[in-house]
């Protein structure tokens, strides 16, 4: 028997407020050693936060007592070892097993012969046969059962139960209750809060509470008769569509229809009977009158304390069973776990591989007016700097066309008459236009090109040269970068960060938005419901369709307007642009939706779509600067296409033929995304 004369609680004055309203109010409780207490009130009465305040999982602002014999500010923890605590809701691991489940409380309580107890738990309830079945297939019933089984493994002597059989159908609810009476047969003190009322009949006693305060306890015959109310039993036809009717007369405090009959309460027996009579054909009175609360306890010597030995071994101590429990997450999480191998190595292989701020090779179409050894040596001179190579030998305007449409990175036009003019002394002017949308790209090369002014040529002219010193330069290098001439990030950056934020968003949304539906049970209604995959996956996309475009929007505007971008080209052309490329996005997060088994794995998946494509696409590093892998891998990307096509008609004016051929590259990630999704979609429905 405990030290405070039997009671495993007893507590006076227990006040806890949040943000300033009291829950709880000047709660005092006594309840013996052994007995099956029932907790009642509606909704919000601070049923559950009484008894996170009895298991030491909050502390009283006000108040004083003990559970246990032991202390509820000072000795928290050890109430912790002696109580078994079930939450309202299912707060197992459900993508452990049950045994797994027991072990991980096993190894938490530092228990010795875990193995054992483990097992004779699981037979004991009757959940052996399920021992390796994951928790999350497990029906409500089934989970209860595992809960009480996680409360009592560590053989507590109080069991706290907060609506332990809401939403379990009747058998498992009997089921459950016969398990707690045979707790409470070797001395286990149970309270359990409870909406039903057959249940608290159950009890040995029941304690009303309501806002916060306590309004009645006593048994359930007792504070039936405190009420003084008497009960009248109406038969007759149609009796029990009078329940309205008869509600808010005098003497009558309640109508109740129970199928065919009606109950009627009140406490003048006359004033109920007379209310009542006229309008059925028979009563019968289940009256009683008010009779003196009795106030017996029954007291059980408690079992003797189970000495918790505190030197085991390291596997039995709390940080091993931590460890366990999270080796067991990670071995099932094999998405998150691809996550954390996969990640690293993409950045790895990515920076060390394709990032390349220095690019070279790059692209370079030449208009040559004449083909003389002069203009031979100094295509030669370009190709030997190897920042420069020749794709093309176009006129001028094929140039200005592959300009426009990113084929080439630079365009040189030497001039008619340039040899005759260079053998004459004069200065002739050699053009090289450079397309500076993205400075990075471009900047190494052009400062290339100050160097081969000065030693393209430098044989072919000392032979003409009549002086001893070094000929000097006979020819001029002018540098024109187009589209952006003063080499602006801004005007790299902002466009393409149009892009990047839609790719970012989009793709996380809606595999979010999907996701979440089957995390909340709703996709099971979703799925019965007579509606095709692709209605779904249209419903789905067409909202954040919506929502891409407002954010596209604010870009836009931000880019003109905050950092001065030119608009050089059809806005409505980038608008249709825009609408494909978010579908691509779209269709890429609902894909990661039918994939993802929660919302943590649809957020991992975006970004190990996301990071990629911030790479690979050219937004942050010069796309012509990477290997040609890692260019091939980035034109797969819709990130990629869509920055071209962006930065070409914001600051090139670019037509719809300049970027069709972007174009078709998104339109074919759309259907290739587009039809893994639907197909990925149909699998759920099975």
């Amino acid at each position: 028997m405990s030290a405070n004369g039997g009671l495993a609680i007893d507590v006076s004055g227990l006040v806890k407020s949040f943000n300033g309203r009291r829950v709880v109010d000047d709660f005092s409780l006594r309840i013996p050693e052994g007995k099956i207490f029932g907790f009642l009130g509606p909704n919000g009465s601070g049923k559950t936060t009484t008894l996170r305040m009895l298991c030491g999982l909050l502390t009283p602002d006000e108040g004083q007592g003990t559970c246990l014999g032991l202390d509820l500010r000072s000795e928290a923890p050890l109430i912790k070892r002696q109580t078994g605590y079930m939450t309202q809701k299912f707060s197992l691991y459900e993508d452990l097993t049950i045994k797994e489940n027991l072990e991980f409380v096993a190894r938490l309580y530092e228990m010795d012969n875990r193995k054992a107890r483990v097992e004779d738990s699981l037979k004991g309830l009757g959940l052996y046969e399920r021992r390796d079945q994951q928790t999350g297939t497990l029906s409500g019933g089934w989970k209860q059962r595992l809960a009480l089984a996680a409360c009592i493994l560590h053989e507590p002597r109080l069991l706290l139960l907060d609506e332990p059989t809401a939403g379990v159908d009747p058998k498992a609810r009997r089921e459950f209750w016969d398990e707690i009476h045979t707790l409470a047969g070797r001395g286990i003190t149970v309270l359990v809060s409870t909406h039903y009322m057959d249940e608290a009949e159950r009890c040995h006693e029941i304690v009303y509470i309501a806002y916060g305060k306590l309004l009645a306890s006593g048994t359930a015959d007792e504070i039936i008769a405190d009420t003084e109310l008497y009960t009248w039993r109406a038969y007759g036809h149609e009796a029990d569509r009078l329940a309205s009717k008869l509600r808010g007369t005098e003497g009558v405090a309640s109508a109740v229809a129970f199928g065919s009959k009606l109950h009627v309460s009140g406490v003048d027996a006359d004033a109920s009977r007379a209310q009542s009579h006229p309008t059925v054909t028979g009563m019968t009175s289940h009256g009683k009158k008010p009779r003196p609360r009795l106030k017996t306890c029954s007291f059980i010597s408690p079992p003797a304390r189970r000495t918790i030995l505190h030197e085991t071994a390291p596997f039995l101590h709390p940080l091993g069973a931590m460890l366990m429990k999270e080796f067991n997450h990670m071995r099932r999480d094999r998405t998150t776990l691809g996550m954390m191998i996969g990640v690293p190595l993409i950045q790895l292989i990515l920076f060390g591989f394709a990032i390349n701020t220095d690019p070279k090779a790059l692209p370079t179409a030449i208009y040559a007016a004449e083909n003389t050894v002069y203009t031979r040596d100094f295509t030669a001179a370009l190709v030997n700097t190897g920042y420069f190579k020749i794709v093309s030998n176009a006129d001028g305007k094929d140039v200005d066309r592959m300009l426009t449409r990113g084929q080439v990175q630079f365009a040189v036009t030497i001039p008619p008459n340039f040899s005759r003019d260079l053998l004459l002394g004069k200065t002739p002017q050699i053009l090289v236009e450079a397309d500076a949308t993205d400075p990075v790209a471009t900047g190494s090369a052009i400062s290339a090109l100050q160097q081969i002014r000065s030693t393209a040529l430098q044989r072919d002219l000392r032979g003409i040269s009549t002086g001893p010193s070094e000929p000097e330069p006979g020819f001029e290098v002018i540098v024109h970068r187009r589209y952006n001439p003063e080499n602006i990030t801004q005007y790299n950056i902002v466009p393409g960060l149009m892009g990047v934020v839609l790719t970012m968003t989009l793709v996380m949304i809606t595999g979010l938005a999907v996701t979440r539906e089957r995390e909340r049970g709703t996709m099971e209604n979703l799925l019965s419901m007579p509606v095709r995959p692709a209605e779904v996956m249209l419903g789905k996309i067409t909202p954040y369709v919506i929502v891409g475009y407002v954010q596209a929007l604010i870009i836009l505007i931000a880019a003109a307007f905050l950092f001065g971008v030119p608009v050089e080209g059809s806005v409505l052309l980038l608008s249709g642009a825009a609408i494909l490329f978010m579908i691509a996005n779209l269709a890429v997060g609902f894909t990661f939706s039918t994939i993802a088994q929660n919302q943590l794995q649809a957020v991992q998946m975006t970004f190990f779509f996301f990071l990629p494509s911030l790479l690979l696409s050219g937004f942050m590093f010069p796309f012509r600067g990477m290997p040609e892998w890692a260019q091939f891998l980035g034109e797969a990307l819709p990130l990629t296409h869509f920055l071209r096509i962006a930065r070409g008609i914001l600051l090139k004016g670019s037509g719809f033929m300049d970027i069709a051929a972007d174009l078709l590259g998104i339109l074919a990630f759309v259907i290739v995304a587009s039809a893994v999704a639907l197909t990925r979609y149909r699998q759920t429905l099975d």
